[in-house]
């Protein structure tokens, strides 16, 4: 299972979200945790690629709606590339906030909301490995979700490897609200 967790903090540019993913290992269940953005950085909130507004995505299960690919269609970085069906908003206010309220809802296969990293590992002059860790979302998510750091989207990508075969290479993401999560009086 892939599911996103969108929590209630409200921070513009912020890997402040999770992603949980939970798959059968040696008869025991595993749960690994990632930070995450499930909400589009502020660079594109602003300049939006699409005439509607940028995309946010709707919470819900998705299910197929993902394969192992490339993002971009680049090969050196691997990712959860979209192939079914998403619902989400297109927030065209401009104001920094990814938002849904009062947004046009749109559904389709072809917007190419991926899981995939930000910032990669590098390799410095002295042979040294930097390990490529974003703080700020920046330009790094247009509506796709976003791992703050590349080992651990590296991690999530071996992980479905594994899974390839027996899902014939289709991952359903869920996103949550952080509130539905919780115990209500």
């Amino acid at each position: 299972m892939i599911i996103g967790i969108r929590t209630k903090l409200d921070v513009p540019d912020s890997f402040n979200d999770f992603l949980a993913v939970v798959y059968p290992e040696n008869g025991a269940e595993v749960l690994k945790l990632y930070p995450i953005t499930t909400d589009p950085g502020v660079y594109h909130l602003n300049k939006p690629m699409n005439v509607e507004g940028t995309f946010v995505l709707k919470p819900g299960q998705y299910i197929d709606s993902h394969e192992i690919g490339f993002h971009q269609g680049k090969p050196d970085h691997r990712a959860l590339h979209q192939v079914g069906n998403l619902t989400g908003y297109r927030d065209n206010d401009k104001d920094n906030f990814a938002e849904t309220a009062g947004m046009k809802e749109v559904t389709g296969t072809s917007f190419g909301v991926n899981i995939h990293g930000s910032k990669k590992d590098v390799t410095g002059a002295d042979g040294k490995v930097v390990e490529g860790k974003s703080t700020v979302v920046g330009a790094w998510s247009a509506g796709c979700q976003v791992h703050a750091v590349w080992k651990n989207k590296e991690e999530m990508m071996d992980i479905c490897d594994k899974f390839k075969v027996l899902t014939k290479n289709r991952f359903t993401y869920t996103l949550v609200l952080e509130q539905d999560l919780v115990d209500k009086p």
